[in-house]
């Protein structure tokens, strides 16, 4: 009997039977009004037509089509160790998927923090900062970054790198704040303590050699003498920066007017923010939980996130790989190459390749134990994978190279090429104004153009140079493209791009000639970031380099081919991590294969144009902004600044000479 000839025959309900009813109602409602009948009855009917043996199998997999879209609930900080056994920042990412709190992927970024000037690992200065460090990454992401992203979806990452990048440039700013009290609270207390110390009687003015009528020394140019009682215009910038060096000019057997010329100061570094790998590792980490939920690799992902992308085949970057380290940590004298990397042609498989050079490095170690008076040598691996060989000269590396390669009938300039990282800036001797390419040997900027120039004529096999000069010596990275401009080189900066990743979606000033940069993802680098900066050198040899402590994630080279670089620098084959990235690399191409949209590579060499080239037409144009990041606030002064110095000397000196006389 129903509910309503209960009520007809005039029988009383009880409340029990009155909330049944309503709770039966409800149901009712709740499931008609979400589908549910229909779809019960839809995923029946088509099972019982394909009658599938996993029956509940088949409908779970029907119900999660169905099924809301994951959304961020937490993320969690937790320490790790890195390839080197130093405790790193982790970032786990929490889901809500089909009601239940998961936890999807979770990502570490290599840190790229260097200890302040005088501090040393053996006052424990250092290790106070990386601790302090990582404590303030793991609070940022348990807590602040944590409660911004909660209910976003981690398929929007440039909402989510939008909120990261706006964290980070608020916690910068913090800084700067703290900094500049900490500067005006010292500089008051100076201040006052100066008010309160006697002024000492000047001291007598020492004997001068002789002066000119204008009552300048004769021994200073003129450019950098003023009038009477004056300071030349020079000698303020001298002073409100830091000191230049006067590199003094070949000498001539004509008289001439003596002019010194200045070398360019170092640019102070950019400081790293505490706690900003917390924001590498979330958008990272976000990137691939959107991959895991959509049930696709990290680098298809990747690839749906460009704006530029386009429905057709995708290329796998050659491989750089490093096989020799020759630099100041080498026990040879030579300081100036501090990787050379092989780069195997176009034409075989990523694997094929690896196995060349695997051939290659083994052919290397039976030289050098052949040649060796001791018996076999022990051959030390730097961090980066590569084999650490002492050698006096530049041409033994490459000799070496080009003997080996002649024993296994490889032909270098056609089964593979060379390509040396300088890392110029490490080299120079500011008390003397010059590299010290070898030890004891300085060469002057010049003269390293000269030095570079021989090199590849004598080894034409040579296509890339990284970080040749320092990127302040804007005049010799003209002159070796010039040099270079009927040969195959290219000219990449690595240091001479800069090394922070908040700056990579910005319009910055490039040393002339520069074909190719690197990218890293350290620090504060998000993946928006990495996508800005290839979406602009995407004409360009852009390069993805691996950068500090070694990562046990094989993520790396699904970022290469997802962002679309040409290349990307791994580091050598040795190390079970190192060897993964290659692995993945491999994996990546026979899948790419058994899709069909495996892309062909152009043959090397690459003859890219230069990387951003409005930016590099004139070393006196100013970097345009597109967007305020922390790292372009308030350092440091822009080259423009220092172009303009030399500049305005050479003007001086044409100008004022013949009034100094």
């Amino acid at each position: 009997m129903s509910f309503k000839d209960i009520r007809g025959c005039n029988r009383r309900v009880s409340k029990e039977d009155q909330e049944f009813y309503d709770l039966k109602h409800r149901a009712a409602e709740y499931y008609r009004a979400n589908s549910v009948p229909q779809k019960i009855e839809g995923v029946l009917n088509q099972m019982f037509l394909e009658r599938p043996d996993d029956i509940y199998g088949y409908v779970a997999n029907y119900f999660s089509q169905h099924s809301a879209k994951a959304v961020i609930c937490r993320t969690e900080g937790k320490e790790m160790y890195d390839g080197n056994g130093q405790p790193s920042a982790q970032a786990n990412v929490y889901c809500i998927i089909r009601n239940e709190e998961k936890c999807v992927c979770r990502a570490t970024v290599s840190s790229c923090i260097e200890p302040v000037a005088g501090e040393s690992d053996q006052t424990g200065a250092a290790g106070e900062n990386q601790r302090h460090a990582l404590e303030t990454a793991l609070h940022w992401i348990n807590q602040p970054i944590s409660n911004m992203l909660q209910g976003l979806d981690p398929n929007d990452q440039a909402t989510i790198d939008k909120i990261l990048s706006d964290f980070f440039l608020a916690r910068f700013l913090e800084n700067e704040d703290e900094k500049n009290k900490k500067r005006e609270a010292e500089e008051a207390k100076l201040a006052k303590s100066a008010k309160n110390t006697p002024t000492p009687p000047p001291a007598p003015a020492p004997p001068t050699q002789g002066k000119d009528k204008k009552g300048g020394d004769k021994g200073r140019p003129a450019y950098c003498r003023g009038r009477e009682g004056e300071r030349g215009l020079l000698s303020f910038f001298h002073i409100s920066f830091c000191p230049p060096v006067l590199i003094p000019p070949p000498s001539s057997g004509k008289k001439s007017v003596s002019i010194e010329k200045i070398l360019p100061p170092a640019e102070p570094p950019v400081p790293v923010l505490e706690g900003c790998t917390a924001v590498g590792a979330v958008s990272l980490a976000v990137a691939k939980s959107a991959a895991r939920v959509q049930d696709m690799p990290l680098y298809q992902h990747i690839r749906a996130l460009r704006k530029d992308q386009t429905v057709g085949d995708v290329d796998i970057p050659f491989p750089m790989v490093t096989v020799l380290s020759c630099g100041k940590a080498s026990p040879g004298k030579l300081n100036l190459l501090e990787e050379v990397l092989v780069i195997p042609a176009a034409g075989p498989r990523v694997r094929d390749r690896i196995s060349m050079v695997l051939d290659l490095q083994r052919e290397i170690k039976r030289i050098l134990n052949t040649a060796s008076k001791t018996g076999t040598l022990v051959f030390p691996v730097t961090d980066e994978g590569a084999l650490l060989v002492g050698f006096d000269r530049a041409e033994q590396s490459l000799d070496l190279l080009t003997e080996a390669c002649s024993n296994l009938r490889l032909t270098p300039g056609k089964d593979l090429h060379f390509a040396l990282s300088c890392s110029a800036h490490r080299l120079m001797d500011y008390s003397k104004g010059k590299y010290e390419v070898i030890a004891g040997t300085l060469k002057s900027p010049d003269e390293l153009v000269e030095v570079y120039e021989s090199l590849i004529k004598k080894y034409p096999a040579i296509c890339a140079l990284i970080d040749p000069f320092r990127k302040e010596d804007l005049e010799q990275w003209d002159n070796l493209s010039c040099a270079l401009s009927d040969q195959t080189c290219c000219l990449i900066a690595n240091a001479a791009f800069g090394s922070r990743p908040c700056l990579y979606g910005e319009a910055r000033l490039l040393p002339p000639g520069v074909t190719g940069v690197i990218l890293k993802h350290v620090n504060e680098a998000t993946i928006s970031d990495l996508l800005r900066a290839t979406s602009k050198g995407k004409d360009s040899s852009t390069i993805l380099e691996q950068s500090g402590p070694e990562v046990c994630d094989d993520y790396l080279a699904d970022l290469a081919v997802g962002l679309g670089v040409k290349f990307v620098k791994l580091g050598g084959l040795r190390g079970g991590v190192r060897l993964a990235w290659y692995n993945r690399l491999m994996e990546l191409e026979e899948e790419l294969d058994r899709q069909g949209i495996l892309g062909k590579p152009p043959p090397l060499p690459l003859h890219p144009p230069l990387y951003a080239q409005h930016q590099t037409s004139s070393i006196l144009s100013t970097p345009l902004s597109l967007s305020p990041h922390p790292c372009s606030l308030s350092y440091p002064p822009p080259l423009s600044l220092y172009a303009l110095i030399l500049e305005f000397s050479e003007y001086c000196v044409k100008h004022l000479c013949a009034d100094s006389e």
